[in-house]
């Protein structure tokens, strides 16, 4: 496959994924009008002209929540709609691995109840300088992000883009479990050697990036296994263009001007 065939081939699988999270969101409102019924519990908790339609759905004009669970009849997960504080750790084969509470928004789960993507956006200023950031990502099986639209801004400094990582096999849960025994060993060679062990057999190089670097020009980044770059094409913010090719350490072996 060329270059650009396997670009357009992962923008048109964006679009898949983006028609899949407009269905879930349906879903979510749905359930965040039943939680609101539920919540409500007599008619003077209601808007005045709230009521109920056909099949015992609920009809209201606005509702505040600080979460919603979408699930399925046995009780799995499929979706949770949620602020920073109310929201659920990432969990993969029942393993909950301790990010909850840090991520507002939106978080998929598959028909086994493990994470598998998510939408959400967030920002605060540290002393002084603001940030935000924005991302909506879709998981490997029973691992970590795979697929990414992001935005994020520093002091100023602003990128967006597509991204496609690699990921390995190994689930995510016994990935913790390796690195939380590694983390145990007392300090000194040995644990220093596993840490560097752990980093080469586990890393999810990006291979493909497409989007706006934070230097304001358009770039499109292919990447090795290693997540080397070997090939960028790249449109300054001036409109200069080029196409550089790079070896596998990294360097610049043939640049084309336009």
């Amino acid at each position: 496959m060329t270059e650009h065939a396997q670009i357009e081939t992962d923008i048109r699988q964006v679009k898949a994924q983006l028609h899949r999270v407009r269905v879930l969101l349906v879903s979510a409102v749905t359930a965040a009008v039943a939680v609101g019924a539920l919540l409500a519990g007599g008619k003077d908790a209601v808007a005045a002209d709230a009521g109920s339609g056909p099949g015992g759905k609920a009809r209201f004009e606005e509702i505040e929540v600080q979460r919603i669970n979408v699930v399925e009849p046995d009780g799995k997960p499929r979706l949770v709609l949620s602020n920073k504080v109310r929201s659920p750790g990432a969990v993969v084969n029942g393993v909950d691995l301790g990010n909850a509470g840090r991520r507002p928004g939106l978080t998929l789960y598959n028909a086994e109840g493990d994470e598998s993507g998510g939408m959400g956006t967030d920002s605060g200023v540290d002393e002084g300088r603001p940030w935000a950031s924005g991302q909506l990502a879709f998981d490997q099986y029973k691992q970590d992000q795979t697929l990414v639209l992001r935005y994020t801004e520093q002091d100023g400094a602003r990128g967006v883009g597509l991204a496609v990582h690699d990921r390995v096999d190994t689930p995510l849960d016994q990935l913790l479990a390796e690195m939380r025994r590694i983390e145990a060993m007392p300090p000194g060679p040995e644990r220093d050697r596993a840490q560097a062990e752990f980093r080469e057999k586990y890393a999810g190089p990006q291979r493909m990036f497409a989007g706006k670097s934070p230097d304001r020009a358009s770039v499109v980044t292919l990447a090795d296994a290693k997540g080397t770059p070997r090939l960028v094409l790249r449109v300054g913010h001036d409109g200069s263009p080029r196409i550089q090719f790079l070896d596998a350490t990294g360097k610049v072996t043939r640049t084309i001007r336009g």
